[in-house]
């Protein structure tokens, strides 16, 4: 589909002045053009051959012999094994099928191919397995020696980030069989799950829907339909549940005895190193905003019963707005996110412009295409971004933050290979950015009365980002106790939990049924380890960068550097360098204060009105 087919504007107001002329948009994915012409490319079998030629290479110049016993030979094989990685195809076939196979769930071609290659590829991983267990095994002596030696001085945070990794090591036969077996137990139960919700039909108002579809189409309804449409498919998601509770069970114990024998003492201790943050930065967030920042949710969702006039909101009516603003099309919500991405550094827009011309970017749901929303940014490849975009301010806003992380990948393509992926944390700070920027753009435009409105819309999107994820967090981590301690969580106790976890962050204003609980079944996140903490410090460090640009536009420079710095130091360090000090957990709840603000603002307008 390309700019002919699209929808026309809602928004009377749009900015368009001097920017650059877009042409036409492409919104589907083009994966001809960007990785092979199909699943009989020859290319591809090429590209296969010259990753296994590569790996063996590598491994006959290096696996045996003595590599990290001076600094020259040391320099030496760093040297090498970045240029390996940097010729790296192995992640252009995969990625291939995965598309696809996103596109498409009943694609069995591609999910036949992505499974055979992708152990195909698991097992060569393992042929390079020795050289990271290897580094690990330098003594700690020699390690110091390593790390302040200005020869191997672009190596030294790889170097620092692999050595403290490397207390987590295994023996290479164990990584070998740990690899080998993990999509034999958790990637395939969670690939079940998520193929059974994408098949699955719902008929409503006359038309057979699938379940992703249906849960895009909820905030387009009234608000007495939203129920009916709700406990559709939450009576699908009640049936799936009989297989999710297998499904957790598996991953759950899959990380347990990954946590055991790697000294990891707690359920998320491993995906937080992962993440380049401290444990105790992000137990005091969780505890922060468990404390403070639920008592604000709850406070928001009290006052949104009474301007509904309500005792209580039925849980799936808790997005709904107190008004009607402007649903913006595809193209207003492109023209909105281009007039604040060129307003910041034209470099950012022309990135945004770029994604969309050269079908970097599948915009609309369609049969068989999995749900959410994502962004795919590797080495060498190009970025892509996955939406499911219907017409209102939800979309809009996924727009932004998606396409944020595709600026960010861009702009960190600029390291070199070993820097240039980045922590999830800076990750989902850099969407959540870009995202906030564009809301402020759209509340600039909007008339007194919408801005009451917006303000209302703009709390409950920031509390689903902090607070929602926090009750996620604590949902994940009963989950994990219980199941570690128990073996097994049934598919009851899992949606207790549920509405455990959700109930503390919206309080008594907000009814809960037995059935809500059953969300867990499709809530993605939750098999991702603890992931949900990042969107909540991604927040609220980007407020603080979006507040500080609004105050002094110079400050882009410090927002580039950050985008510019890939993986090229830990996460704390990154901030540390643009003037924002994570180890300070006065530092979030300098951030949550803004919620607060905002919060009092909307009740003072709302006793003016």
């Amino acid at each position: 589909m390309t700019s002919k087919n699209l929808e026309k504007p809602n928004f009377k107001d749009r900015e368009e002045k001097g920017l650059p002329k877009l042409g036409k948009i492409e919104t589907n994915w083009n994966l001809k053009k960007h990785f092979y012409k199909s699943d009989k490319d020859p290319q591809i079998k090429q590209d296969e051959l010259d990753y296994q030629k590569a790996i063996a290479k590598f491994r006959k110049e290096f696996y045996g012999k003595q590599f990290t016993t001076s600094t020259e030979k040391l320099l030496k094989a760093l040297t090498k094994y970045e240029n390996l990685i940097n010729k790296f195809q192995a992640d252009k076939i995969l990625r291939y099928f995965s598309f696809r196979s996103t596109l498409n769930v009943n694609d069995d071609v591609a999910n036949k191919m992505l499974a055979q290659y992708s152990e195909k590829f698991r097992t060569l991983s393992n042929d390079l397995l020795f050289f990271k267990l290897e580094l690990g095994k330098i003594p700690k002596k020699q390690q110091k020696i390593y790390l302040a030696d200005p020869k191997l001085a672009d190596y030294r945070y790889f170097l620092s980030t692999l050595f403290k990794n490397a207390e987590h090591h295994l023996s290479e036969p164990e990584e070998k069989i740990l690899t080998l077996r993990a999509n034999t137990s958790a990637e395939m139960w969670y690939e079940a799950v998520e193929k059974i919700i994408s098949n699955r039909d719902i008929k409503f108002k006359g038309k057979t829907i699938k379940i992703p579809e249906a849960l895009e189409m909820i905030s387009l309804l009234k608000w007495h339909e939203k129920d009916k449409l709700w406990n559709l498919i939450l009576d699908e998601l009640i049936q799936i549940s009989e297989v999710a509770e297998h499904e957790l069970t598996a991953i759950v114990n899959h990380e347990k005895v990954s946590d055991k024998l790697r000294g990891f003492k707690k359920p998320y201790s491993a995906s937080i190193l992962s993440n380049e943050n401290s444990e105790s930065s992000v137990e005091a967030l969780v505890d922060t905003i468990t404390k403070e920042g639920f008592k604000l949710s709850r406070r928001f969702y009290k006052l949104k019963a009474k301007i509904h006039n309500q005792k209580t909101i039925p849980y799936v009516n808790r997005y709904d707005p107190i008004g009607k603003l402007p649903n913006p099309t595809f193209l207003d919500s492109v023209e909105i996110c281009r007039d604040t991405f060129y307003s910041v550094k034209s470099d950012y827009g022309e990135i945004f412009d770029r994604l969309l011309k050269n079908g970097q970017v599948d915009v609309y749901p369609k049969k068989g295409k999995r749900g959410g929303a994502f962004m795919a940014g590797t080495l060498n490849l190009p970025t892509f971004v996955m939406l499911n975009h219907t017409n209102d301010l939800k979309s809009q806003a996924t727009l932004a933050h998606e396409m944020g992380h595709a600026v960010h990948a861009e702009r960190s393509k600029g390291q070199r290979a070993i820097y240039e992926s980045f922590s999830t944390t800076t990750a989902e700070t850099a969407s959540t950015l870009f995202e906030q920027l564009v809301l402020d753009r759209i509340f600039e435009r909007l008339s007194n009365k919408d801005k009451v409105i917006f303000l209302h819309d703009k709390l409950n999107r920031d509390i689903a980002t902090v607070q929602r994820q926090i009750a996620c967090f604590n949902f994940e981590l009963e989950m994990h106790n219980h199941i570690r301690e128990n073996g097994v969580a049934t598919k009851t106790e899992l949606a207790t939990m549920m509405n455990k976890h959700l109930k503390a962050y919206l309080g008594e204003a907000v009814s809960l049924t037995e059935k809500d609980g059953y969300f867990y079944v499709a809530w993605h996140h939750i098999r991702y380890g603890f992931y949900v903490y990042t969107y909540t410090y991604g927040h609220l460090i980007s407020n603080l960068m979006a507040q500080n640009y609004q105050k002094d536009k110079n400050y882009v420079n410090q927002i580039d550097k950050f985008l510019c710095s890939g993986g090229v130091d830990n996460v704390d360090n990154i901030f540390k360098s643009i003037g924002i000090n994570t180890k300070s957990n006065q530092t979030f709840l300098h951030s949550l204060k803004t919620q607060d603000r905002e919060l009092k603002t909307l009740e003072s307008l709302l006793k003016n009105k």
